[in-house]
């Protein structure tokens, strides 16, 4: 395989993407679905973080290094600074989260304070520590789905908030405010940045620190409502007096999300390709109208099924 002529189709394909001045970090290569399973480039801003799901990539770090190097041409701009994440768990007793920290490769090193653009909104992204870089690129295209949703009046509602970017999107395009709830004091933390940097005011009591499941609870207790509402939950989470599993508590947790909204819209989504289309469908109530149905963006190409299942539904409880 020539690896030069496979990355410069993955990023001739993208090229609307490069001229979008709305975005400027998006996928530039996904694995088998670009035709090298295991190898995955995503650009963000002015940088460059190739990511490793296979072994075999390793020895092949320089040839795709020169590949990217003779492929400037097809980029937005020669990238400041190469980065690389080996995306294995290491076979000894390493910590793993030191082991997901980048490595330079060529140029320079992102600034701690990094900034990138995705539909017209500013995000705060950490390219060297840790698994997620804070901002979650294949959920693009449901981003500017939604757009069309908003209404003055809503109140939305964001669990498993992660850095609010769902929230400021939303408030940026004309929702009245957004009540974000996350088990990370971290990620929270990030999430007042990201309001920071699009110039959103941050009041403490729209950011909750707890587990977002028992915060449904405590809402439905309290007769709180909410016309808007993200549930976008991991595969599976564990905190000190519960655990979350998909298959065993989504369709659970969507009920108590219903007793919240009276008239309006709830966004959900699953990360996994053990979840079928036909199952994550079935977890939703009876009543619930959807709106419309999507995958991951289209930067994301597959070989296999979509992992990403998200639907927009109506809801009007009488």
């Amino acid at each position: 395989m020539d690896i030069e002529i496979t990355l410069r189709k993955s990023f001739e394909k993208r090229s609307r993407l490069m001229k979008d001045p709305d975005t400027n970090c998006f996928r530039l290569f996904n694995g088998d679905g670009d035709g090298i399973p295991g190898l995955i480039i995503d650009w963000y801003g002015e940088y460059m973080l190739i990511q490793y799901f296979s072994r075999d990539l390793y020895s092949a770090t320089d040839e795709i290094a020169l590949a990217i190097e003779r492929s400037a041409d097809l980029l937005p701009a020669r990238p400041l600074g190469l980065l690389l994440k080996k995306r294995l768990k290491p076979s000894d007793d390493r910590d793993i989260s030191a082991a997901m920290k980048s490595s330079l490769i060529e140029g320079s090193w992102p600034p701690g304070n990094c900034q990138v653009r995705q539909n017209g909104v500013l995000a705060a992204v950490d390219l060297v520590g840790g698994q997620s870089t804070g901002i979650f690129l294949d959920m693009r295209e449901v981003r500017e789905r939604l757009t069309g949703y908003y209404r003055p009046s809503d109140i939305m509602l964001n669990l498993f908030s992660y850095t609010a970017l769902f929230s400021v999107h939303a408030i940026k395009h004309g929702v009245a405010g957004a009540v974000n709830v996350d088990l990370s004091k971290g990620v929270l933390g990030r999430a007042k940045a990201n309001y920071a940097l699009n110039g959103l005011k941050i009041d403490d009591r729209d950011f909750i620190y707890g587990d977002s499941i028992e915060w449904l609870r405590r809402f439905n207790r309290q007769g709180k409502s909410f016309s808007f509402v993200i549930f976008d939950p991991p595969t599976f989470s564990r905190n000190r007096r519960r655990t979350f599993s998909l298959k065993r508590n989504y369709r659970e947790s969507l009920g108590l999300v219903n007793g919240l909204v009276t008239e309006g819209y709830v966004l959900t989504s699953v990360n996994s390709y053990s979840v079928s289309r036909e199952q994550y469908l079935s977890f939703h109530p009876d009543g619930w109208r959807l709106e419309f149905l999507a995958s991951e963006s289209s930067d994301f190409a597959t070989a296999a099924k979509p992992y990403l299942k998200v639907g927009l539904w109506a809801i009007k409880n009488s």
